[in-house]
């Protein structure tokens, strides 16, 4: 490990010392003015086990050809260059993604440039708004992973469906610029990251910190074919009925802001406290078509159109509290999506989508327990989970864990209104280890 981080260190003081030379403010800059090189990593091994009921046929294997676990890999590497010349430190951060799933953490995902100074901290081209970063959730106290356990629950199984849709449930705190599954409303392009945007920090004034950032466009992520990137269209067929419904989530010219305040009250006896939303003008709308063998044709707006509806914009808010107390750490937030990018004419069997999410953690030296309880309402379908966590410090950087997850969930897809709601439950083990440096 050490003559990997020697031989990156190099590699980047030799290109820092091109960024480093170019003017600041005025100012000339060199490797003496205070150029500092960064490495951060991580890599986390787990093996995910799934007993879920009402599964039948291939609705049961983890992995392709295993019913009863899988191995799943996540890992990042981060190396940041900053310099600093009177009071004004600039740099940027380039994120390296491996062969494995990318993490999902902001400290080692996003490569950007920023400048700090008195005046607060400016970040150009990062994928993380000011809303996720700020935000405060229950799971903040967990141990272990706290809310991975819904990457690994299936939603699509034959029981669940009808007339071959899925219903829809709001698994995370996560927002819908702040989330690879976009707060559950579409799929995000896993091969890129996500929109490139501006974001603003203020610095911290007695315990309060303002963040927020500026996203032109959610298909926008920094590349030349912008506009076949960003949230893929969600393309709803239904044969039943000769429907076909294509369902454009991308918005435009979004705000995300934060604001947080931390007070220690007493020695060993912090709080910290965090509001944050998001609001953006829907770019895509609903687009209703009549249904056609050929998946590409019911792809295309312009075939088979049947009508245009309007997605409502997109407001989302979220409010979270942390306090700890010696050795006991509590969590509790509330979030809400409302009726962002959603349409009367689709979401016949509601539009509105909220969550809470509590928890409680206890840290002893190296051992960390946690108790984490998530309940979730979109379009009327409800979910609940509850997640015990335990993990330990065996090494520097090296922290095995385990948890495990129960959930269920009831709910029918939106535009069917007929349908009855269909239940299902499940069990999730996540067993694994986590390497930081």
């Amino acid at each position: 490990m050490n003559s990997v981080q020697k031989t990156l260190s190099s590699l980047l003081v030799l290109a820092g010392v091109a960024f480093t030379a170019m003017p600041v403010l005025g100012t000339a800059a060199s490797v003496e003015d205070g150029l500092k090189a960064t490495i951060k990593g991580a890599f986390d091994f787990r093996t995910a086990i799934v007993d879920q009921n009402k599964r039948k046929g291939s609705e049961k294997k983890v992995s392709k050809n295993h019913n009863d676990f899988a191995f799943d890999t996540r890992a990042a590497i981060m190396a940041q260059l900053e310099n600093k010349v009177g009071d004004v430190t600039y740099g940027g951060r380039i994120t390296l993604v491996p062969t494995n799933k990318s993490s999902g953490s902001p400290s080692y995902n996003g490569s950007h440039l920023f400048v700090e100074s008195a005046f607060g901290k400016v970040e150009l081209g990062s994928a993380f708004d000011a809303a996720t970063t700020m935000m405060v959730s229950g799971y903040d106290v967990a141990a272990a992973l706290g809310d991975a356990w819904s990457s690994y629950a299936k939603f699509d199984t034959a029981s669940m469906t009808s007339k071959g849709i899925e219903p829809e449930f709001a698994t995370t705190n996560d927002y819908f610029f702040g989330s690879l599954l976009a707060s559950n409303l579409d799929q995000i392009n896993d091969t890129t990251e996500q929109s490139r945007k501006i974001t603003y920090y203020t610095p911290k004034y007695n315990g309060f910190q303002f963040g927020v950032s500026y996203i032109p466009d959610s298909a926008n992520i920094g590349i030349a074919k912008a506009k076949e990137q960003g949230i893929k269209p969600s393309v709803v067929e239904i044969e039943a009925l000769n429907e076909v419904w294509v369902i454009d989530q991308n918005v435009k010219d979004a705000f995300a802001l934060g604001l947080s305040y931390e007070h220690n009250i007493s020695d060993g006896v912090d709080l910290k406290v965090a509001a944050t939303g998001e609001f953006a003008k829907a770019a895509g709308k609903a687009i209703k078509k009549t249904y056609s063998t050929d998946k590409e044709q019911n792809k295309d707006l312009e075939k088979n159109f049947v009508s245009s509806h309007k997605l409502s914009n997109l407001k989302t808010y979220h409010i979270g509290a942390n306090l700890t107390y010696g050795s006991f750490s509590y969590g509790l937030s509330y979030g809400t999506l409302g009726k962002s990018l959603t349409t009367a004419e689709y979401h016949k069997n509601g539009r509105n989508t909220h969550y809470y999410n509590a928890g409680v953690g206890y840290a002893q030296g190296p051992l960390g327990v946690s108790l984490s309880y998530f309940k979730s309402e979109q379009y009327k379908n409800k979910l609940d989970a509850v997640t015990l966590g335990t993990d330990y410090k065996l090494m520097p950087g090296l922290k095995p864990y385990a948890e495990i997850t129960y959930f269920t969930k009831k709910g029918r897809p939106a535009y069917l209104t007929d349908e009855p709601k269909k239940k299902t439950k499940g069990t999730i083990a996540l067993i694994g280890a986590k390497l930081t440096f």
